[in-house]
C-alpha cells in the first residue's frame, strides 16, 4: 500500500503562520526548522530541490507553502511508483538484487561496486535492506527517475 504524504497542510499553515514576520514570510532557515519539526527532512533531496524551486528572495510565502505541499505531495507520489517499480518482490524493501535489476532495465552503466555503495549510502539502519523511507532520503531515487 503506497504511503501518504505524512503532513497535513493545516498544520504546516498554522505552525508557519506563527512563525512568520510582519510580512507573512519565513526566511529558509526557519521554514526548515518548522519542517524538521513536523516530521519532514529539510536535507532530504526532494524537499531541498523543491524549496529551492518555489523561493526566489530567501523567504517562503504562504502561496509558495501551498506550491511547496503541491509539489512535495507529487514528488513523493512519482518517488513512491519509482519504489514500487524497483521493488520487483513487492516486499517493501530494496535488495542487492532488485538494484542491481533497476540498473539493468535502465540501461544504465554499473557496477558491482555502484550497487554496493548505494546499499551502504541508502540503508541508514543496515539491515541489508533499504525501506522506503531510506530510499527517499538517499540520490538512490535520483538515479532511476527517469525510467518510471
Amino acid at each position: 500500500m503506497a504511503e501518504k504524504f505524512e503532513v497535513k497542510e493545516s498544520d504546516l499553515k498554522d505552525y508557519f503562520n506563527s512563525l512568520a514576520n510582519k510580512d507573512g514570510k519565513l526566511d529558509i532557515p526557519t521554514f526548515k526548522h518548522v519542517l524538521k519539526q513536523l516530521g519532514l527532512h529539510p536535507d532530504e533531496g526532494i524537499v531541498t530541490q523543491t524549496i529551492e524551486e518555489i523561493q526566489s528572495d530567501g523567504f517562503i510565502t504562504e502561496d509558495k507553502l501551498k506550491a511547496f505541499l503541491d509539489t512535495i505531495a507529487e514528488k513523493h507520489a512519482n518517488l513512491r511508483k519509482l519504489f514500487d517499480w524497483i521493488d520487483a518482490d513487492k516486499n517493501g524493501y530494496l535488495d542487492r538484487y532488485e538494484i542491481k535489476m533497476a540498473f539493468a532495465m535502465s540501461n544504465k552503466p554499473f557496477t558491482a561496486e555502484d550497487v554496493e555503495r548505494l546499499m551502504t549510502e541508502a540503508d541508514t539502519d543496515r539491515d541489508g535492506r533499504i525501506s522506503f523511507l531510506e530510499f527517499r532520503q538517499s540520490r538512490m531515487s535520483n538515479l532511476f527517475t527517469d525510467v518510471c
